[in-house]
C-alpha cells in the first residue's frame, strides 16, 4: 500500500475494519473489501455516492448536463489563474511541462499545444510515469503543470515530487479540495465539481476551461497576445458555456439515435488533428470507458497511412472536421472510410459544407467555434456518444466496469488501494 496520505474513500473503508488485514499488491481484494464492493461498487466508493443506478438515466447523463453551469463557474477562477500566471512569469519561466494520467494526460497534451499558440513559451507533455522515468531537464527555466481530478493519482504525485526535487516550480490543477497533490505542489487551483459518475466528464471540461484561462493570462502578461486578440478570446471563452448548453439541448436526441445505429460495431476509429488530436484521444477513451467498445485514435495522415487495412462495415470511423490545417486530410479520411464500406460519423461545426455532406452521420457543434476552442465541446459530444452507446449495449456508463468484481480486482491490481 502506498505510504502517502490515503484519499477519503479509502480511509473511510479502513476505519470500518480496524482489525482486518489491509489490501496489498499481492492480495488487492481481501474478503472484507470484496464484501463491501459487492454492496457499493468501487467507482461509487471513489466518487462518494450511494446512488447506484441500473438503468437510464444513469448518473453520468446528469454529470454531462451539469457542465455548462460548471464551466460558467470556472470563469470566476480567472483571478486565481491570473495570480498563477504572474507567479510563473515572475519566476522567469520559459518552458512548461504538462503531465497527468488518463484524461488528465490527454488534457495535458492539449495544453502543450494550446500554450504554444497563446504564449511565447516552449512546451512538452509527458504521461506522469514517463515524466518521472524519462524526462530530461531543459536548459530553460521550467515549471511543471500537473493535472489530477482526485488529487491522489500516485503516478502524478510522483511526478510532482520528482519535479520539485529538480528545482522546478510546480502547479496543480485539480477537482478536489484538500488533496495530496495540493500538499506537494507550490501552487494549486482547485475546482470541485461534485461529479458522481466514474468516467472523467465534468472534471475534464472544467480543467479545460482552467487551461484556457491560464494560457490567456500568460499570453496577456507576457505580451504574446495583443489587447484586441485577448479581448476576442475572453469573449469567446465566456460564450463557451452557453454554446455547450445549446449543444446539449439540440443534439441529445440525434446522438442517441446515432449510438443506436453504431452500437453493434466491433470498434470505432477516431480521427482528429492539431488541437483535436486531444478530442480524438479523449473521444476514444470515453467510448471505451462508458460502453466497453474498443476504440482507437489517429491523426488524419496517420489514419490514412495505417488504418486502411482494418476499416470495414463493422469498424466505423469518427472524423473530427475542424476548420484548420488538418481539414483537407480529414475530408480524405471520410472519403477513404466510405470507399472501404465503413460507416462514418463526422463531428463538425454548424454550416460545414464539405465533410458533413459526405458522412453517414453528423454531429454539429454551434457556430462560430474556433478550432482551438472546439475540444471543449467535442469532449461533451463524445461523452454523450459513449453514454448512449453504453446504455444501448447493456453496460453501466457510470461504472468503468468496476461493478463487476473481477474488474474491480483488476482495477485494484493496477492501482493498489488508495493510489487513485
Amino acid at each position: 500500500m502506498s505510504p502517502r496520505r490515503l484519499p477519503p474513500w479509502a480511509r473511510k473503508l479502513l476505519d470500518r475494519y480496524p482489525g482486518s488485514v489491509p489490501p496489498t499488491t499481492d492480495q488487492p481484494l481481501p474478503v472484507w473489501l470484496e464484501d463491501e464492493l459487492a454492496q457499493v461498487p468501487l467507482w461509487a466508493r471513489i466518487r462518494g455516492t450511494d446512488d447506484v443506478r441500473q438503468r437510464h438515466p444513469y448518473l453520468l447523463i446528469e454529470d454531462v448536463r451539469s457542465q455548462p453551469d460548471l464551466m460558467r463557474q470556472v470563469l470566476d477562477l480567472r483571478p486565481a489563474l491570473a495570480d498563477l500566471a504572474h507567479r510563473l512569469v515572475d519566476q522567469g519561466t520559459r518552458h512548461l511541462v504538462f503531465t497527468g494520467c488518463g484524461s488528465a494526460f490527454h488534457a495535458s497534451q492539449f495544453a502543450a499545444f494550446l500554450f504554444r499558440q497563446w504564449t511565447p513559451w516552449t512546451t512538452e507533455c509527458y504521461e506522469s510515469l514517463e515524466f518521472t522515468s524519462h524526462w530530461t531537464p531543459s536548459h530553460e527555466p521550467t515549471a511543471l503543470i500537473a493535472q489530477s481530478a482526485t488529487g491522489f493519482t500516485a503516478e502524478t504525485l510522483d511526478a510532482a515530487a520528482h519535479a520539485t526535487h529538480h528545482g522546478l516550480l510546480t502547479a496543480a490543477l485539480t477537482n478536489s479540495s484538500d488533496s495530496a497533490i495540493e500538499e506537494l505542489c507550490h501552487e494549486c487551483v482547485a475546482f470541485p465539481t461534485g461529479q458522481r459518475s466514474g468516467p472523467a466528464v465534468s472534471v475534464l471540461t472544467t480543467r479545460l476551461m482552467m487551461l484556457y484561462l491560464l494560457a490567456l493570462e500568460v499570453g496577456i502578461t507576457t505580451g504574446r497576445l495583443h489587447a484586441r486578440e485577448a479581448d476576442e478570446l475572453s469573449l469567446a471563452l465566456a460564450h463557451l458555456p452557453d454554446a455547450a448548453a445549446e449543444f446539449l439541448q439540440e443534439e441529445d436526441l440525434n446522438i442517441s439515435q446515432i449510438a443506436n445505429e453504431l452500437k453493434d460495431q466491433e470498434a470505432l476509429l477516431f480521427v482528429g488533428g492539431g488541437p483535436n488530436w486531444f478530442s480524438a484521444r479523449e473521444g476514444a477513451l470515453k467510448v471505451e470507458e462508458q460502453s466497453c467498445l474498443l476504440s482507437k485514435a489517429y491523426r488524419p495522415a496517420e489514419f490514412l497511412h495505417c488504418a486502411i487495412p482494418v476499416i470495414a462495415e463493422t469498424v466505423g470511423t469518427v472524423i473530427i472536421g475542424a476548420e484548420g490545417r488538418s481539414y483537407a486530410r480529414s475530408h480524405d479520411a471520410v472519403r477513404t472510410s466510405l470507399a472501404a464500406g465503413a460507416p462514418c460519423l463526422a463531428l463538425v461545426v454548424e454550416g460545414d459544407g464539405t465533410i458533413a455532406p459526405a458522412a453517414n452521420f453528423v454531429i454539429a457543434l454551434p457556430d462560430p467555434l474556433d478550432e482551438l476552442l472546439m475540444p471543449s465541446l467535442a469532449t461533451i459530444a463524445f461523452q454523450l456518444l459513449g453514454y448512449y452507446l453504453g446504455a444501448q449495449r447493456g453496460h453501466n456508463p457510470d461504472a468503468l466496469r468496476t461493478d463487476d468484481l473481477a474488474h474491480a480486482r483488476a482495477w485494484l491490481t493496477a492501482f493498489p488501494f488508495g493510489t487513485h
